[in-house]
């Protein structure tokens, strides 16, 4: 089974609601970081950095964090370290607009929450997020409960969520249904929408071995979204969107996992 290409062909229509993470009682909530910032504008030549970050002093200087029991975050030595018992959302102050890529390497540490399996989960990003106004999503009151996130734009990938049983891309439209746009799920959790089939090794994660995540977001004005997906190199995803959302704001997202994040950047398409 090939990733979806499918050009000109806006969300699938929703269908049984989709439970992209484990619903657990609300008690981690949203956080809100900073980021080196560089550029930000579109005027950069293709390559430049528009952010990066390091993760070698702490989580004070440049964040402004909210943490909850139980979820653990630090940044030291290179690496961005999360435990969450449960979601988890890490807001970057600057916005993006037009054509840039995402780039970071997670490592998912097999790890055990209350009323779960051991498992690896849910390597979750938001980008090009805003409010139904056009306005920063991490400005919002909002806990970690992804349902929270229901009245944003955005696309949303989520990669080895529902224990490592599925990686799916969404376009969220500010309603609770997030339609989905393309997507791998193990039969048991299949939908309509899982077109791919069951997630190969390349879109899973496995326990302690680093992933190279890279999202490319195509979305000059005037022209329709191109979004590209590759863990490690392979596609896992590419998507056209007609009616794109072309700027907003980056998040990192989990929920009852153990992720370690480093050498994170954005570059200039």
């Amino acid at each position: 089974m090939h990733p979806l290409s499918a050009k000109g062909r806006g969300p699938a229509p929703a269908h049984a609601p989709h439970q992209e993470e484990i619903h657990r009682p609300s008690r981690a909530v949203a956080w809100l970081l900073g980021l080196a910032s560089l550029a930000a504008h579109g005027q950069e030549a293709p390559g430049t950095v528009l952010a990066s970050d390091g993760f070698r002093h702490g989580t004070g200087a440049r964040r402004t964090l909210r943490q909850a029991p139980g979820s653990p975050v630090r940044a030291e030595d290179g690496v961005l370290d999360l435990q969450a018992s449960a979601g988890l959302t890490l807001w970057y102050r600057q916005p993006f607009s037009g054509d840039y890529e995402i780039q970071l390497t997670a490592t998912p540490l097999k790890a055990s929450f209350p009323g779960l399996p051991d498992r690896v989960s849910d390597l979750n990003l938001f980008w090009n997020a805003t409010t139904a106004e056009g306005g920063d999503p991490g400005a919002r009151q909002a806990d970690g409960a992804l349902a929270s996130y229901d009245a944003l734009r955005l696309y949303y990938l989520g990669f080895g969520a529902n224990g490592n049983r599925s990686t799916r891309l969404r376009r969220y439209d500010g309603t609770a249904a997030r339609p989905q746009v393309a997507g791998y799920a193990d039969p048991s959790l299949a939908t309509a929408d899982d077109r791919l089939g069951a997630p190969p090794a390349f879109a899973r994660l496995k326990d302690g071995e680093a992933v190279r995540l890279r999202i490319q977001s195509r979305a000059s004005p005037g022209q329709a979204a191109e979004l590209r997906v590759l863990a490690d190199e392979q596609l896992v995803f590419a998507w056209t969107d007609p009616a794109p959302y072309r700027h907003g704001w980056l998040a990192l997202r989990t929920t009852a996992s153990h992720l370690r994040i480093k050498d994170f950047r954005v570059l200039r398409l």
